[in-house]
């Protein structure tokens, strides 16, 4: 395993695959403007209410509250009010009351108009409807059951990711729906704790004793012991071993971080974490050492850290790479994709995306 030292410097990105290369800000007269490959765009020219950001959409609620999205140079409404909207790469999920609607690859859909609950990921929402009870999944393009439940279903978060979700029908079996179908996990009445990733799950196995991982539709022991924490991201899985050594598991090979790490961050495809005052960085089986600098304020997507620098600007890891983006010192940033906003006053904005830095 490597332990690499990085010098900063600035290099010319390659594009991305599942990144997408848009971004917002507002101007000082509350224009909505977008910044699409290279080029600066305004797409509302009042005040809005909310902006969300997603990966080839930006939905914002206009000044009369109605809510639009914008896809592809056209502005779609959505609805005209909402309780909740929440964003992934490729999913805008919104609730009214008891109605779900979800905005997937320029189609609106109404999932239900009787959800009693719902958890969502990147290409999957799962829910349950107050008619019949059933527990359903919205995938690809179509609304599947799962099965008829009396009463409310317990649907956690951390049962759902990115494109799997676990379900545990009244007698104990658990099983993961994975590319279209279910893998069954385990029998048993006992509490189970389930954390689930992009295409991973993991859990503590009360019969045996084991930690257990679901990888792209195999079930492994991991470990012959129980881990202590356990977090899965884009195809890995972080724990802490029952030893107390934090490692990494990702298709059946190991990685150990080492003891007493803090601050841990486990998302997208990174574990970012504080080993004895320097900031670390696990990346496609590799550890990176930030140089010179303290980690603040991270945002992270796609393979992408940006944080604060000790002068009040941006800088980032990018797949492995540490750049400095901006010395001058910025009220505000934006890390969506392959590109990084940058708000320096409220009339001087910048946009970071691919190695180029655009002026606005």
């Amino acid at each position: 395993m490597k332990n690499k030292l990085l010098l900063t410097l600035i290099i010319l990105t390659s594009g991305f695959a599942n990144a997408q290369d848009i971004n917002v800000f507002t101007d000082a007269n509350f224009r909505l403007h977008q910044f699409n490959s290279g080029v600066f765009e305004q797409i509302y020219y009042q005040q809005t209410q909310n902006i969300f950001l997603g990966n080839d959409y930006v939905c914002y609620v206009d000044s009369k509250g109605d809510i639009y999205v914008n896809y592809e140079g056209d502005n779609i409404l959505l609805a005209q009010s909402y309780d909740e909207i929440d964003v992934t790469d490729n999913l805008l999920v919104m609730r009214t009351a008891n109605v779900i609607r979800i905005f997937d690859r320029g189609i609106k859909h109404i999932l239900t108009s009787n959800a009693t609950t719902y958890s969502f990921g990147d290409s999957l929402v799962v829910f349950q409807d107050a008619i019949g009870g059933y527990v359903k999944y919205y995938y690809q393009d179509e609304v599947r059951e799962v099965a008829m439940v009396v009463g409310d279903y317990p649907l956690l978060n951390s049962h759902v990711g990115s494109n799997v979700f676990i379900y545990r029908d009244n007698t104990g079996n658990s099983s993961i729906f994975w590319r279209g179908g279910f893998h069954d996990l385990i029998s048993t009445n006992r509490p189970i704790s389930f954390a689930c990733g992009q295409d991973v799950a993991a859990f503590n196995d009360p019969v045996n004793g084991t930690f257990v991982v679901f990888d792209n539709g195999y079930v492994i022991d991991a470990e012959q012991q129980h881990a202590q924490v356990y977090a899965c991201g884009n195809n890995f899985i972080y724990y802490r071993d029952n030893a107390g050594v934090n490692k990494v598991y990702t298709e059946e090979r190991v990685t150990e971080l080492g003891y007493d790490m803090q601050n841990i961050i486990v998302r997208d495809s990174l574990v970012v974490f504080n080993d004895v005052g320097t900031s670390k960085i696990w990346y496609n089986e590799d550890i990176y050492q930030i140089y010179n600098d303290v980690v603040k304020n991270p945002q992270i997507d796609g393979g992408i850290m940006a944080y604060t620098n000790k002068w009040g600007g941006v800088s980032a890891f990018v797949r492995g790479k540490e750049i400095e983006i901006t010395r001058q010192k910025v009220e505000e940033f934006r890390l969506q994709g392959n590109t990084i906003m940058l708000k320096y006053s409220r009339t001087a904005f910048a946009v970071w995306w691919n190695g180029k830095m655009y002026d606005y």
